[in-house]
């Protein structure tokens, strides 16, 4: 394991396992269901370190992002659920741009774009298709993710939660947007390096 990697995974899984409590306590089945998968991908990450050596950076962004999506959940700000937090009211309904739920989606696929980049250097020498193929992938992750979405609505009735058809586009836009972010700093980065 690399320097800093075991406190990276110390501190990432207490932080989760309080959320696991919390989500326990509170009943919220939908967050159960993703504390499981965001353990599993947060040590599948973990795993493919081993191959790929991430920049350490690039690991925390992941495991920070996992603990922000639990926060999203579980975490209320008055009445209102953080991931429901309208952080700034650039459009209002049908769309409320730009809430904590849309921050967090780019947020996410910065860190899983970073990821991925550097899996694909190893295989993609030219730039410019190792930028796309990176977009590409993430943006097919955060697709993933909304299946997933669409998972816990039917198995955990969470569909006043998730919300509707607006939420899940916004949502695929917000993963663009990160995936875009994510693959450029990265780009940025190799080349630096």
């Amino acid at each position: 394991m690399k320097k800093g990697m075991k406190s990276l995974v110390t501190i990432t899984m207490i932080v989760l396992v309080g959320f696991l409590v919390k989500a326990f306590v509170a009943k919220n089945y939908e967050f159960l269901g993703y504390w499981v998968v965001l353990v599993a991908l947060f040590f599948f990450v973990v795993k493919l370190d081993e191959k790929f050596n991430f920049p350490l950076f690039s690991i925390w962004l992941f495991a920070i992002w996992a603990m922000l999506h639990m926060a999203g959940g579980l975490i209320k700000i008055g009445t209102t659920r953080l991931y429901d937090l309208i952080l700034i009211p650039i459009l209002e309904d049908p769309y409320f741009i730009l809430k904590y739920d849309q921050l967090i989606h780019a947020y996410c696929y910065v860190a899983i774009s970073i990821l991925v980049y550097f899996i694909l250097k190893k295989y993609v020498i030219n730039k410019k298709a190792l930028f796309t193929i990176s977009v590409v992938v993430a943006f097919g992750i955060g697709a993933l993710n909304e299946i997933i979405e669409f998972g816990m609505v039917i198995f955990a009735d969470a569909a006043a939660a998730v919300g509707g058809y607006y939420n899940n586009a916004l949502d695929l836009v917000f993963n663009l947007i990160g995936a875009v972010i994510g693959s450029l700093f990265a780009g940025k980065l190799i080349i630096k390096r």
